[in-house]
């Protein structure tokens, strides 16, 4: 596991000594870096093994100077830095506080992995990176008035825009930065692929410069799916944003539900609260949501690259699976399956028998058939074999966690690295591969299907009986069916269901980040709270983001034809992704 979270600050303390302004040790050791010592400040904590920059966003504190206080700065915006020590599992927050002309260093050349992320906060907040290559806007259009994510930018956006210009910046092989002339023989086209190709699903643009098959450069536009759900969110309840969750991966919304619900939760302080039976009822829904979402990731991939027997193969039990979460909490795609304090819905026996035959007989077979017609296919490994390769090293930078880390050979996991949600108390292996390719990634997501399904057969097996769904801090829950007469008959319970209902959970003052591993990697939420039914900001730290980034660097060299395999095989999911 690591230093605590106490050797951890005291070592840094150590190492920027006269580097910082101002240090605490929260939820994780925090230190405030000035815009001027942050190079050197990071220099010195990667010497020390902090490899990854796990997130990257940007914070208004517009005309909260109670706030800002809390974050030991007096500007208005800061940058907001999570340092991740792999395979230590050593955290660290650094805050840099903006100056007026809006402008800080930016970390690329020390963090490749920050590149997408410093546009974004460019982009939504207005602050400057200098030094960045290539600092454009990244969700919005390029033309786009005004910065969505300040606090004085309205809720319902700027009605009159029709605009969407888009100028390309290819990113080009070593040695291929010099255009070539278009009588030369092999001479280069510049082609667009997506949004509308069948292998982008309609939320992918990709610009790609060729020489013949051959990919040199390429540039990627994104934010077809932009819903701005966290600017959303500073105008909801903090439980109305469950739903909103669902929007992100939902391929396995109920894994965004359960580790967003926990992060509020132990924020609160409710966590323990929470009945034995509900954990295990999100541990086995989170599980089976992992299983659909390879499920997908394979099946389209397979697809993508010609193959459609797999595709049905898999669908049958995603759809079974589907009917689990339709049985419990009474949807399929969208569940918003968790409250605060415990789970919306509960198991029968029906449910119970459905789903150990879906873990114990088809899933099993299915995964069979997949080996038969994939793993072991000749034309299935010649098109994923060599291609997309990523080293364990360069997988780091670029923030890569969740399968596409594990496929270049890093046995890391949140489930076992920071456990949560019970997964202490399960039996599990973290499926590795070595070669960082298409086909390593392939592996690892096969094989962890099965292990979801051992998670699964474990936590049927020890589910507690007692029947509890949901907690009892009435401060923080709304009664179950059970005890709901005591509203109508003592007035303390009827004061607390009436706040329950008017403002629900009230973190206390403050700001907290939890993590969990969601089906594409380490899902985050930094929350920021005034101690109001509504939150002053949270930031979703989204896996794919981070990985997408490096998606230009991946193909290139390859064929034309690799692309469709290399995006499949990283399972982009667009609502993630845009947020």
């Amino acid at each position: 596991m690591g230093k605590s979270k106490q050797e951890v600050f005291e070592d840094i303390s150590e190492l920027c000594k006269g580097l910082y302004e101002n240090r605490n040790l929260r939820d994780l050791p925090e230190f405030v870096v000035s815009p001027e010592k942050l190079i050197q400040f990071e220099t010195k904590i990667k010497n020390n093994g902090y490899n990854m920059v796990l997130d990257l966003f940007g914070v208004d504190f517009k005309d909260n100077q109670k706030l800002q206080e809390y974050a030991g700065i007096k500007s208005r915006f800061a940058v907001i830095y999570h340092f991740l020590k792999i395979p230590q599992n050593e955290r660290i927050r650094v805050i840099t506080p903006v100056p007026e002309n809006n402008r800080v260093p930016s970390s690329y050349q020390l963090y490749r992995g920050v590149d997408w992320f410093e546009r974004e906060v460019y982009d939504l907040f207005g602050i400057i990176f200098e030094g960045h290559p290539d600092l454009r806007r990244i969700l919005m259009p390029e033309d786009y008035e005004g910065h969505p994510l300040r606090k004085d930018f309205p809720t319902k956006g700027v009605k009159e825009y029709i605009g969407g210009k888009f100028t390309p910046n290819l990113v080009r092989l070593p040695g291929k930065e010099k255009p070539s002339d278009i009588f030369e023989e092999g001479a280069r086209n510049i082609i667009n692929v997506g949004p509308t190709h069948p292998a982008t699903h309609g939320t992918f643009r990709m610009i790609f410069e060729l020489e013949g098959e051959d990919i040199i450069g390429a540039d990627l536009e994104i934010g077809y799916l932009h819903r701005g759900v966290e600017k959303n969110a500073e105008n909801m309840r903090w439980e109305d944003f469950i739903p909103m969750t669902d929007r992100l991966n939902y391929l396995s919304a109920y894994l965004n539900n359960m580790i967003y619900t926990e992060a509020v939760e132990r924020m609160t302080g409710i966590w323990n609260d929470v009945p034995r039976r509900a954990k295990y009822i999100r541990v086995i829904l989170a599980e089976l949501s992992r299983i659909a979402d390879h499920i997908v990731s394979i099946g389209t991939m397979a697809v993508d690259l010609g193959a459609l027997t797999p595709f049905w193969y898999l669908f049958k039990i995603r759809e079974e699976i589907y009917s689990v979460f339709e049985w419990t909490v009474g949807a399929r795609l969208t569940t918003s399956g968790t409250s605060f304090g415990g789970v919306r819905g509960d198991f029968n026996e029906k449910v119970i028998e459905k789903i150990r035959n879906i873990i114990d007989k088809e899933l099993p077979k299915a995964l069979k058939d997949l080996d038969n017609l994939l793993t072991k296919n000749r034309i299935f490994i010649d098109r994923t074999r060599g291609i997309g390769k990523i080293s364990a090293k360069d997988a780091i930078e670029w923030g890569f966690t969740g399968p596409s880390l594990r496929g270049s050979g890093v046995a890391w996991d949140i489930r076992k690295v920071q456990t949560y949600g019970l997964y202490e108390e399960f039996d599990f292996e973290i499926p590795v591969a070595t070669e960082g390719d298409v086909y390593s990634r392939y592996l690892v997501r096969v094989e962890e299907m099965y292990q979801s399904a051992k998670i699964v057969r474990q936590a049927l097996d020890n589910l507690p009986q007692d029947g509890t769904k949901i907690g009892t801090d009435k401060k923080s829950v709304l009664p179950s069916l059970p005890d709901k007469k005591y509203v109508y008959t003592q007035i303390e319970a009827l004061i607390h269901h009436f706040k329950g209902m008017a403002e629900g959970v009230v973190p206390p003052f403050g700001w907290y980040y939890f993590g969990g591993e969601a089906a594409n990697g380490e899902l985050g939420f930094f929350m920021i709270s005034e101690n109001k039914r509504i939150p002053w900001r949270i930031r979703i730290r989204p896996p794919c983001f981070a990985i997408y980034q490096a998606f230009r660097h991946l193909v290139l060299g390859h064929k034309l034809a690799d692309f469709i395999a290399i995006l499949g095989s990283i399972n982009i999911v667009a609502g993630e992704l845009d947020r």
